[in-house]
């Protein structure tokens, strides 16, 4: 059970986190992590966390590149949505959705592919999906009463897409959604979305030649992550056939996921991006470089 003391250890490390650059958010996280002895607080840290996303290659799936992240960990492997095997492989095989979730999430991967390459390309980006049943105990499970169970319940899963066109340009996106139980032909859809941005404008003609000797030190970087909780009821299928209801939460989930990114994207262009050059071109002017 959480206590006051992890739950405020916890805060305090966050409270950390955003006070520092972006970039070295895993480096400070893992020192961070460290320095706490209680160790499921440590995983929880980790979990509360959003870093930078790593690209790992599933050599049982023609190498087809997954992305790794908190969701898809067992201890030191991750699992791969295409083949659902673990890399490094475990001895224990690891943890694996539900047959029925197994099967979703296929599906997911499919079409959040499609989605990836309309909106970041097919060479620089890389997206996963990922999902997991929210009764106790039901990880690997296929019987027919723990798929009630499962249906009945809902489930959880997260949407992943990184877009790194180099060294240091480079969108990481990260989507948590809680599905609810269907009722009444309705299902509450719940996401918590993560954004972390990093931009690094190429410096000007004007300005390299004049400091060509200090060009390391003069590079400017735009950093910062943006974290949104939404919550939306959507209609689904109204018969009990959870292969309808399967695709239903598929359309909800993509709608929904579609219009909140659009939405910070274009907050974070609007806000940070353009209020940041606005202090740039102000500093500028008053030293008499404009």
């Amino acid at each position: 059970p959480r206590t006051m003391s992890s739950i405020t250890t916890i805060k305090s490390c966050i409270d950390i986190l955003r006070r520092i650059d972006p970039r070295d958010t895993e480096k400070h996280l893992a020192g961070l992590a460290n320095l706490i002895s209680n160790d499921d607080v440590a995983d929880e840290l980790y979990q509360r966390v959003d870093v930078p996303l790593k690209v790992g290659e599933d050599t049982k799936a023609d190498g087809r590149k997954f992305l790794l992240c908190e969701h898809n960990r067992d201890g030191d492997s991750h699992r791969s949505p295409w083949s659902n095997a673990y890399f490094p492989p475990l001895d224990d095989g690891g943890f694996r959705p539900s047959e029925r979730l197994r099967s979703l999430e296929l599906h997911a991967n499919e079409v959040f592919d499609i989605y990836r390459e309309l909106y970041y390309g097919k060479s620089t980006s890389v997206g996963s999906a990922y999902l997991w049943d929210n009764t106790e105990g039901s990880g690997g499970s296929s019987s027919d009463n723990k798929k009630e169970e499962t249906s009945s319940l809902g489930f959880s899963g997260c949407f992943l897409i990184q877009n790194r066109v180099d060294e240091g340009n480079s969108w990481n996106s990260v989507h948590v959604v809680d599905v609810g139980r269907v009722f009444k032909g309705k299902c509450t859809y719940k996401l918590t979305t993560t954004l972390l941005l990093s931009v690094t404008p190429p410096q000007s003609s004007s300005s390299s030649s004049s400091t060509t000797s200090t060009s390391s030190s003069s590079t400017t970087n735009i950093s910062g992550s943006l974290v949104r909780h939404n919550v939306r009821e959507c209609k689904v299928s109204d018969d009990d056939d959870d292969d309808n209801n399967d695709s239903s939460h598929i359309i909800n989930i993509g709608k929904f996921i579609e219009d909140v990114e659009s939405e910070m994207r274009s907050e974070m262009d609007s806000l940070y991006v353009q209020k940041t050059r606005t202090v740039v071109e102000e500093m500028r002017k008053d030293n008499g470089f404009l």
